[in-house]
């Protein structure tokens, strides 16, 4: 070490040896890095201080690092006595090496490290956890060889030189990897001026099968602030035979114009095979309503009702919104309907809320349950699973991210969405839930046929069925029989069952549609079928997206090739995988086992040895392939969005003078969850004003 170093630690003995019998089981020779360290005449004023002068120093061969000349041991050390120098330097000879300070011993990040902290972040760590697995596996912070600086560092010249050749460019050249891997990988983009990116579409194999399988219904939502160019991030979701939320692709929009959406749609039919829809819920986006409606004419349509509720209370006074819910959720006679809208805007219409009601009724097939009652949407009125996802996906994600950061966060939140739905197929596939009623027969054959989410379902419509009664049967016409069911207490609602002993095809149904809606057996069909001495649940009853064999029993696939990206590629990853598995199993085996662990040491100590200085340094930052796109155009990155966002909350609020209530600008009585919170005066402990106030306050002190 040279003298300037030396100096600037005073008397502590600065030496980098250290135990032999410790660190030769980790081979810590470093090699060169493939890129430089900047100097601290440029990069360093972006990534804060780098590594000192020390750090750059090598270690060349095991002689280096055994220390048998200069470690101290207790003889030398015992002897010394004297002055206090020589105290002061027998308690520093004294002290175990590994507990200087973790800056003495810092050494450049080397490649096997730099692997494994580049997959660790691929799979969606975070950098201070993957820190914390190093301080755990090492024993001791000291340990690492490096610090967290080094750590962030590293991290952020690696993704920098991932994006060298354009962040909206290496995207676009993954996705043309990811394609040449898997043809049935989708993904389509558009360019604007400059060739630069406007939108971007993508969705994998697996994506794509997932919705044939259960794209009976689809939602998709826009969702803000995920990447530094302020693009709206739009993911394609519905639900699977779990009931739980499946991903059918996804979308990164420059603009939320009419025809921009009108281009989404139409690409995500072109990937899913011009399959259409039944049923469609998103927000309540005039321009994505229009383009619904010319992309999927026919489908059945319907606006998020949280949207809806949403918007009911900025237009209304708290006191109508329960009247107002009725019409949005009670499933009435369009007929009745119209009659009870005249009757509420006659009641509640003021010059405030005029617009608003002509818009809503403008709109009312899009959310009324009288207009959408026998729509498709397996009982879905909102679109919170888009939601869920979003939220799911905002997770870790800030306005500062690449494109290429968002789309393997994308991946990785939905291998997670996968890996549920792996668990809870291995659990449905190895246990029936317990038959709790006293309609055991019936019961078992939907624990048989149906998942477990959608068991309960059909267990609840059960349990009832011990409420109702036959109020009338008609003959047997062409094969039909008709039983006419209601409550035994209430029969102002009755029901017509069909029952038809001799049809596969359709051998039960029910007036109320429930079937059809929900796409599960309602309570009359239950209670027909066990009057009529029906053992087993008809195929009629049982829709196939909702049980056990929705994918006629071929398997998914639910591994990413993304894990790969991020530091060698696909292959590498699973070799560096499978080399880990089989070590920690060898570690565990020799762990008791002094001479197995020698032999298990000196073989990777020899392999290490071997490979000292024919090893050439690579880069663990990204694919050149997905750099390299040979003759193909470069894509610009996109410029950064004007998007609708969500509207700005008012911090201020306004007082009617009569009720002395918070109101909105334009003097509508706020609701609760609306208002703002008022501070309270500590003396008399009411609200506007505090307890310096002379005039308002009535106990105030002179």
């Amino acid at each position: 070490m040279d003298g300037s170093m030396a100096s600037g630690i005073g008397n502590e003995k600065a030496t980098t040896d250290v135990d032999d019998s410790t660190w030769d089981a980790f081979d810590i020779s470093s090699s060169e890095d493939e890129y430089e360290i900047p100097s601290s005449d440029d990069d360093d004023t972006i990534f804060g201080d780098l590594l000192s002068e020390s750090d750059n120093m090598d270690i060349d061969d095991e002689d280096s690092i055994s220390g048998t000349d200069d470690e101290p041991t207790s003889e030398n050390t015992s002897d010394v006595t004297g002055s206090s120098q020589l105290d002061h330097t027998k308690h520093e000879d004294d002290k175990d090496p590994y507990d200087i300070d973790a800056e003495m011993n810092r050494q450049k990040i080397k490649d096997h490290q730099k692997s494994r902290i580049m997959s660790l972040g691929a799979a969606g760590m975070r950098l201070f956890n993957i820190m914390r697995i190093f301080i755990s596996d090492n024993g001791k912070y000291s340990r690492v060889g490096f610090v967290r600086k080094d750590l962030y560092n590293m991290s952020c010249r690696e993704k920098r030189k991932m994006i060298a050749k354009g962040d909206a460019n290496t995207t676009i050249g993954i996705m043309e990897k990811r394609k040449r891997d898997d043809p049935e990988f989708f993904f389509d983009y558009k360019l604007g001026k400059g060739e630069k990116l406007l939108h971007l579409f993508w969705c994998d194999s697996q994506s794509r099968q997932d919705y044939a399988d259960f794209g009976d219904v689809l939602v998709f939502d826009s969702t803000y602030k995920t990447n530094r160019y302020a693009m709206p991030f739009i993911p394609f979701v519905g639900m699977n035979n779990h009931r739980q939320t499946t991903v059918f692709a996804c979308a990164i929009v420059s603009d939320e114009k009419e025809e921009t959406y009108k281009w989404l749609l139409e690409t995500f039919l072109k990937a899913m095979y011009q399959q259409k829809p039944k049923g469609i819920i998103t927000d309540g986006d005039a321009a994505m309503i229009a383009a619904v409606g010319k992309v999927f004419p026919g489908v059945w349509y319907r606006v998020c009702t949280w949207h809806i509720e949403k918007n009911m209370k900025k237009h209304l006074d708290p006191l109508d919104h329960n009247e107002f819910r009725s019409l949005l959720y009670y499933s009435t006679s369009e007929q009745v309907f119209e009659e009870r809208w005249r009757a509420f805007v006659e009641k509640h219409q003021t010059a405030l809320t005029k617009e608003w009601m002509k818009r809503m009724y403008a709109r009312k097939k899009l959310w009324s349950d009288a207009y959408l009652a026998n729509g498709y949407f397996l009982g879905m009125k909102s679109n919170q699973r888009s939601e869920s996802l979003n939220s799911t996906l905002h997770t870790h994600l800030d306005f500062g991210l690449t494109m290429v950061d968002m789309v393997v966060h994308y991946e990785n939140n939905s291998s997670r969405v996968r890996e549920e739905e792996a668990r809870h197929d291995a659990i449905d596939s190895q246990t029936l839930p317990v038959a709790v009623t006293r309609y055991k027969d019936i019961e078992t054959s939907a624990a048989r046929k149906f998942t477990a989410a959608n068991f309960y379902l059909v267990q609840g419509e059960l349990k009832k069925i011990g409420g109702l009664e036959i109020v009338d049967q008609l003959g047997c016409v062409g094969g039909v029989s008709t039983f006419v069911v209601s409550w035994m207490n209430n029969r102002k609602y009755l029901f017509s069952v069909d029952y038809r002993p001799e049809s596969k095809e359709e051998t039960i149904t029910c007036s109320c549609r429930r079937i059809y809606r929900k796409g599960l057996p309602c309570k009359h069909i239950l209670f027909v079928l066990h009057y009529v001495g029906y053992s087993e649940i008809p195929n009629c009853c049982v829709l196939r997206r909702f049980s056990k064999d929705a994918r006629y029993g071929l398997p998914s696939r639910r591994e990413s090739d993304l894990y790969g990206w991020g530091w060698e590629g696909v292959a590498e990853r699973r070799k560096h995988s499978e080399l880990t598995l089989i070590g920690a199993e060898a570690f565990d085996a020799t762990l008791h086992d002094p001479e197995s662990f020698s032999e298990l040491m000196k073989c990777m100590k020899g392999i290490i040895y071997r490979r000292k200085g024919a090893q050439t340094s690579h880069s663990t930052a990204y694919h050149e392939d997905a750099q390299n796109r040979g003759d193909a155009p470069v894509v610009g990155d996109p410029d950064q969005a004007e998007t609708k966002g969500a509207p700005k909350q008012n911090k201020r609020y306004y007082k009617d003078k009569d009720t002395n209530q918070q109101t909105s600008k334009h003097g509508r009585i706020l609701s609760h969850d609306e208002r703002k919170k008022e501070g309270l005066c500590s003396a008399c402990n009411q609200p506007g004003h505090n307890r310096n106030n002379k005039m308002k306050c009535r106990l105030h002190k002179e």
